[in-house]
């Protein structure tokens, strides 16, 4: 089977590592996977974003490709509308944004799409992301599958101590870390506004985006960049040795469809403070003892509560060790890659029940 993945652009994020762990899984099976760009990196022009989108569509009709699959709105309208005129029978996008962050042109055109079928299955990665979809038509809802996230537990190749020397960071004072893009819809904002208040505490934020130059300038205002770190993009290897280096996980984000960054975090075991939002309490729900602690995104106040009382009492290391063992078993890599294997199998056979099956499955899992 010939597989061809569309990722939106080049930013470096959660989407690239989904579909970096998808093609690696389905190659591994000998599925022939090409990855591409629909465009070279963001903000381009808009006559060069349409010179992008006629390359992107010709590569998809004259591929002949088996099976399409799309991440972000602008790739799974363009996988749906010319991968239905080439003929391609799979056509497979995923739902990477909720629909009241998608931008209203795009958000009409995808509700279309799938609306008139031009998806074949249209992926959700947790109950709460499908219930943001549930007064969207039957016919859009009938191709919605959900298939939930699967990673590899970070492995941390220093020591706590070693890892703080790495980064240069401070041995004995305490490290709050964020991993995450620079952006509004991540809001980091009220993590530095929360150092002011927490003298000793250290902040660490591993990620670029377009409110770089703005946390920086933030910090030095409210008197902080002496205590706030930040790191910029790093490979998959420096991040899990920011996990071993941290006291704390802390991820204020205003919305998410799944939150890898937080189940990494867990899955090595680190207590964390992250926004109350309904994805979050689901993914990161475990055996009811999970060290974890809620607040609202935007209440500063609240998150200097939390954080502080979450690093004058440490929670148990047997706490900390089950969360990391819950997490990693419900999100494995195996068991994502299997769901995907189930999906393209459901597909082509004749016995259009095992896809019913699927689609019922996303429809079940709402809350």
């Amino acid at each position: 089977m010939r597989i061809l993945q569309i990722i939106h652009d080049r930013e470096r994020g959660g989407v690239q590592k989904l579909a970096a762990m998808i093609e690696d899984g389905l190659s591994s099976r000998r599925f022939a996977v090409e990855t591409a760009y629909l465009y070279p990196h963001a903000g381009l022009p808009t006559l060069a974003k349409f010179v992008y989108v006629l390359r992107t569509a010709r590569r998809i009709w004259r591929g002949d490709f088996d099976t399409l699959i799309a991440y972000q709105s602008s790739a799974s309208i363009l996988v749906g509308v010319v991968g239905w005129l080439a003929g391609c029978r799979l056509r497979v996008v995923h739902q990477t944004c909720t629909p009241g962050q998608m931008p209203r042109p795009l958000r009409l055109f995808d509700k279309l799409a799938g609306t008139l079928g031009l998806y074949t299955a249209n992926i959700v990665n947790s109950a709460a992301t499908w219930a943001e979809f549930a007064r969207y038509p039957a016919r859009y809802r009938r191709a919605m599958i959900l298939i939930e996230h699967g990673l590899d537990a970070p492995a941390p190749t220093h020591n706590r101590e070693a890892a703080r020397r790495l980064f240069n960071l401070p041995l004995s004072q305490p490290i709050l870390l964020n991993v995450g893009r620079l952006a509004a819809q991540k809001n980091q904002d009220v993590l530095i506004r929360a150092l002011t208040c927490l003298p000793q505490a250290h902040l660490v934020l591993a990620g670029a985006g377009p409110k770089l130059d703005a946390m920086h300038t933030l910090a030095v205002t409210l008197g902080v960049d002496d205590r706030l770190h930040l790191l910029g993009a790093l490979p998959a290897e420096d991040v899990a040795d920011l996990y071993a280096a941290a006291d704390l996980f802390v991820f204020p984000s205003t919305w998410e469809t799944f939150g890898l960054a937080p189940v990494e975090a867990a899955m090595v075991g680190l207590p964390m403070v992250v926004a109350d939002l309904a994805v979050l309490r689901e993914v990161l729900r475990a055996d009811g003892t999970e060290p974890v602690a809620f607040v609202a995104p935007h209440d500063t106040e609240g998150w200097i509560s939390a954080i502080g009382k979450a690093l004058a009492a440490a929670p148990a290391a047997r706490t900390v060790a089950a969360f990391a063992s819950n997490i990693s078993r419900k999100y494995s890599r195996q068991r994502m890659i299997e769901s995907y294997l189930s999906l393209f199998e459901a597909y082509a056979r004749p016995d259009r029940r095992e896809v019913a099956g699927l689609q019922t499955t996303a429809e079940e899992a709402r809350p």
